[in-house]
């Protein structure tokens, strides 16, 4: 191709496309993508709204039904002109604050929202001392905020889930080029194929091309021109960048161009780049410096973590007392042998402890696990198989519905585990991992996690190293909460499980 050719082509690109810097709403994808989003905004909005006025009519209309008077909707309406102004305005930028507007793959779980409503109650409660209101009890602050919390997170569940079926019934996805050295694209297209997300749209990848220099000229050739040719607003919907490079100049030449085009740029990190998680500028003479720590918890969020545990599995361990019974029973009428298998596993700072459990296997399985190593169908270090010849009938019900991880509630109360972390694994497992995946072993491990919530079996080891680094980083009370309320429904679902 000609040097006239070439500028002829950038010349129709230019006119096709437009400056997506200068004119954002004129690009057609772009233009699209924005109309979405306001239209996205503006029914979580009216969502938002319309479950804070539900909230407090619910709340001050179950007070006249327990006080035994009639619903006067006059007397609530009265009450709700004078509180719902307040309510909306604080939970609204609460929510725009904590980027529940966002997409949904931004929003976040049912833990950001149950937190902003909380902060939210409290802020409207010390405005409205400060401002002298008179009430008679706090009643209508906590029932209003218990109502506003289950009439948003359903309201938006049912939003969600109505839009994912539309969305899917137009078979509509996100098309994504990946971008990066070809060691790394592989195992990223992979995961975007097999774990698309429920909340999100599915992935396509429409192509791959490896990282150089020089796309952004008109004269580009080789791989620079096959990157810039592939870097189609009318393709692409998004670039994922697979890892990071030594070499910074191709990455501000791919960002500059894809902001050229109205291509927005992701960055799906390498394991090892997940332990950045915790930067933390330090003064260095003309140099910025970043410290970095291991994933772990410390201090006060390490506290409150242990106290959470012990509060909550004490009070699981006494509800799960009668399932473990029936459990024991049907373990004993099968066949002789122990009732608890004590497995030795690593934990915290690699410290080896007794892991119990429902002895689901025959007795003696640990000797012959080394004949069945040729039918290993986990990746990596794990070892599993779906349909292990040692399980018992008994043992097969236990392990799809997690049964048998009951007795670890126990070890959550001697501190060895906790409700909510990383898997904890055996000794054969542990010896294999790399040096960067026995990091996650900074913090006590786990009866769950977000990687048995997200896919459990079904996740290669790379995936639940990725969730892990995420959940240490991301942790609060509210997060562990929503992970064992969604360990619920993923058990039943047996999904994963084997």
């Amino acid at each position: 191709m000609t040097t006239r050719q070439r500028s002829e082509e950038v010349e129709r690109e230019r006119h096709a496309r437009g400056d997506s810097r200068s004119l954002p709403f004129l690009a057609g994808p772009a233009g699209a993508a924005a109309i979405r989003r306001v239209i996205s905004v503006g029914t979580l909005l009216l969502i938002d709204v319309t479950a804070i006025f539900l909230g407090i009519y619910v709340a001050l209309a179950l007070k006249l039904v327990l006080l035994g008077q009639p619903i006067d909707s006059g007397a609530i309406w009265a009450v709700e002109q004078k509180a719902l102004p307040l309510a909306a305005l604080t939970l609204v930028l609460l929510f725009w604050r904590n980027r529940l507007y966002e997409s949904r793959e931004k929003r976040g779980s049912s833990a950001r929202i149950l937190s902003s409503v909380f902060l939210g109650t409290l802020i409207v409660l010390a405005v409205v001392l400060i401002g002298g209101w008179r009430f008679d009890t706090y009643y209508i602050f906590y029932a209003s905020a218990f109502f506003v919390a289950v009439f948003v997170l359903t309201l938006r569940a049912s939003y969600d889930s109505i839009t994912a079926v539309i969305l899917d019934a137009l078979h509509f996805e996100r098309r994504a080029l990946l971008v990066g050295a070809p060691e790394l694209v592989g195992p990223v297209e992979e995961s975007l194929q097999r774990t698309s997300s429920s909340r999100g749209v599915p992935y396509r990848v429409v192509g791959r091309q490896e990282l150089v220099g020089g796309m952004s000229s008109p004269l580009a050739t080789g791989p620079a021109a096959g990157l810039r040719r592939a870097l189609d607003p009318s393709n692409v919907d998004e670039v994922i960048l697979t890892g990071s490079t030594s070499k910074s100049a191709p990455v501000l030449e791919l960002l500059e161009e894809c902001e050229r085009r109205g291509i927005p740029v992701r960055l799906a990190p390498t394991t090892a780049e997940l332990l950045t998680h915790s930067l933390r500028a330090v003064p260095a003479p003309g140099l910025p410096l970043f410290e970095l720590h291991a994933p772990t918890l410390r201090g006060a969020a390490f506290l409150a973590k242990r106290a959470f545990d012990l509060v909550v599995g004490a009070i699981l361990l006494v509800i799960a007392a009668p399932i473990l019974a029936i459990a024991a029973i049907a373990i004993r009428i099968e066949g002789k042998g122990g009732l608890i298998y004590r497995s030795t596993r690593v934990g915290v700072n690699e410290r080896e402890f007794n892991c119990l459990k429902l002895r689901t296997m025959e007795v003696g399985a640990d000797a012959s696990q080394a004949e069945l190593e040729d039918q290993n169908e986990a990746a990596g270090p794990l070892f599993k198989i779906r349909q292990d010849p040692r399980v018992t009938r008994v043992g097969a019900v236990l392990r799809r519905f997690s049964i048998d991880e009951l007795p670890q509630l126990w070890n959550v109360l001697r501190g060895e585990m906790s409700l909510v972390g990383p898997r904890p694994l055996p000794t054969r497992d542990y010896e294999r991992l790399s040096a960067v995946h026995k990091e996650r072993y900074k913090v006590l491990p786990g009866m769950t996690g977000l990687w048995q919530v997200s896919g459990r079996s079904e996740l290669s080891y790379d995936e639940l190293v990725r969730l892990d680094f995420y959940y240490i980083e991301s942790w609060s009370i509210w997060l562990d909460l929503t992970i064992l309320a969604r360990t619920i429904p993923v058990v039943l679902s047996r999904r994963g499980a084997y």
